[in-house]
Order: C-alpha cells, then sequence, then structure tokens
C-alpha cells in the first residue's frame, strides 16, 4: 500500500505524519467499535485504539498504542479488515511503558513501509535507553498538544502534566466525542499496585484537565470503556485515598500499619480493590511522607 505523507497541525516537527486505525474480533483479543470509525482494540488485559478517517484524502487510520509485537501484527489486520484501503498514517504510543507501546514495526509491516511514531518529547529518551529493538523510539515528538489529520478527520493528542508517566497523552476525536486514556485514569478501578513512579500532585491535575475535554466516551488502557461520570469518580478516589493516608500519618502510624489498617468502604466494589487497595495506600503514604518532609 502506498504511504501517505503526514498532516500534524500546530506542532513544528522534523518530520509529521499521519497515523490509522486499529481492529481486533477473536480471543485472546477484541475490536469493537465505539464510535463512527473509532474502535477499542483488546488484546488479552490491554486495550489499544484506532481511527478510521474517509475523505477527499481517501481512507486513512491512526493506531494508538501497539500493545506489543503480537498484538501489533494483529491489530494491523484487523484495521484492514475494517478498512481494506487504509492508508497507515501513523502510530501513537500513549507513553514510553513497553507493555503499550511494543510492537509498533509489526503493524507497520503489513503496510509496506516506514510509518511514523508519534509520542510526546519526555517518552524519546527512555525509550532509546531501553534499547528495545520491538519498541523503536518515536520520530515525531511533540511537548503540549498536536492534532493528527485521519484524511478529513481531526484526532487531537493531548498532553495534560505528568500523571502515571512524565509523558501520556490522551487520545481525542471531537466529531465523535471519544478519548482514549492510558493508565492514569480507569473506570471504577483502583490504582495499579504501589503507584509506582506516579507522579503527584500531577496526577490530581491531569484528571481535572481531562474534563475539559469535551468526551463523552473514554477508552482506557485496561477494562471497560466509561464516560464523564467515571473520571468525577477516580477523582474522588484519589482525594479520598489522600485524605485517608494523610489522616494516618497524622496519627503517627507506620507505612506498614497504614497499609493494614487503611479502608475506603466507599470505593470496595472497585476493580483490584481487594488485591491493590492496600498497595495504594503505601503509594500514597511515600509520596505525603516526602512531601511533608
Amino acid at each position: 500500500m502506498r504511504i501517505l505523507a503526514p498532516v500534524i497541525l500546530g506542532v513544528v516537527m522534523p518530520f509529521l505524519a499521519m497515523v490509522p486505525e486499529t481492529s481486533i474480533a477473536q480471543e485472546p483479543y477484541e475490536t469493537t467499535e465505539v464510535a463512527d470509525g473509532v474502535y477499542r482494540f483488546r488484546w488479552q488485559a490491554h486495550n489499544g485504539f484506532f481511527v478510521i478517517g474517509r475523505g477527499d484524502s481517501g481512507t486513512q487510520a491512526l493506531v494508538i498504542d501497539p500493545i506489543s509485537v503480537e498484538a501489533g501484527a494483529q491489530l494491523a489486520l484487523e484495521i484492514l479488515s475494517v478498512a481494506p484501503d487504509a492508508e497507515l498514517v501513523g502510530i501513537v504510543y500513549s507513553h514510553h511503558h513497553a507493555d503499550h507501546a511494543t510492537g509498533a514495526e509489526a503493524v507497520a509491516a503489513e503496510f509496506g513501509g516506514e510509518i511514523p511514531i508519534i509520542a510526546h518529547a519526555n517518552a524519546e529518551a527512555p525509550i532509546r535507553s531501553g534499547g528495545d529493538p520491538a519498541l523503536p523510539p518515536p520520530t515525531v515528538t511533540f511537548t503540549d498538544r498536536a492534532t493528527v489529520m485521519v484524511s478529513d478527520r481531526r484526532v487531537q493528542l493531548h498532553y495534560l502534566g505528568p500523571n502515571h508517566s512524565d509523558n501520556s497523552l490522551v487520545a481525542f476525536v471531537p466529531d465523535v466525542g471519544v478519548a482514549f486514556a492510558v493508565d492514569f485514569a480507569s473506570h471504577d478501578r483502583v490504582g495499579y499496585r504501589d503507584l509506582p513512579d506516579w507522579k503527584f500532585p500531577g496526577q490530581f491535575t491531569s484528571l481535572a484537565r481531562l474534563l475539559e475535554l469535551d468526551f463523552e466516551t473514554i477508552v482506557f488502557g485496561h477494562g471497560p470503556n466509561g464516560d464523564r461520570g467515571s473520571i468525577v469518580r477516580q477523582i474522588a478516589y484519589y482525594d479520598d485515598l489522600q485524605f485517608r493516608v494523610a489522616a494516618a500519618i497524622q496519627a503517627g502510624m507506620t507505612e506498614n500499619e497504614a497499609a493494614e489498617v487503611v479502608r475506603s468502604p466507599d470505593f470496595a466494589g472497585w476493580s483490584q480493590y481487594s488485591d491493590w487497595y492496600g498497595l495504594n495506600v503505601r503509594g500514597m503514604y511515600r509520596w505525603l511522607a516526602t512531601r511533608n518532609k
């Protein structure tokens, strides 16, 4: 297939590119159309995302998160099953972590050429230092916001500040009101384990800024889709966690004591609560203890 020159608006870059959408529909994978031309690609417990645009420029696709080499190869086939004539204009990394960003070349291989890889500028250094050939560094970077044209369709990429990483992006498709956010937000699920490398207070700020986007549906890097209420509840969860852990520190508890004692009945029904809530307490305790020194 012919690879079209990418069009990215509002960003000064040495090489601009367009990215395709992705799709999959069998175990251990599944492709779901979330809105017209917008797809969630589930590979086991991870979700990728792709967008298809059709217009005067022909049919084009943009992919966010290939997940792994095996997943990326299937993702490419899913795109072609949905849009056999699609031109792949780019692959976006939501952030640099290997469990989401690996496999770009496996996607690109199905489209017969080099495909631009787009990421936040802060993602480049850790990816290069990792030296993983299955996780190539980005060829296009930006620092705040970029708009990628997928045929006649706009896909916005927003950096909301540090949270789960210092380079996490949110993709937003404004014509259908769908967003894609990975790891720092989820639908009624506690944070990952002891919140390793999470950036506070940036996590709080990023969730608040996410609500500034005019989305109605939001796809996450793990688990089911959500809506604006999902983010409102995430904000309430982290506010509650901070409040309870701060009270434990004020009461003179050690980290181990807080991890055993602090609980939040309001969120006990959330996914991973029984396994990870005590670990979330530890992560919050460490941040608050360091901040208060």
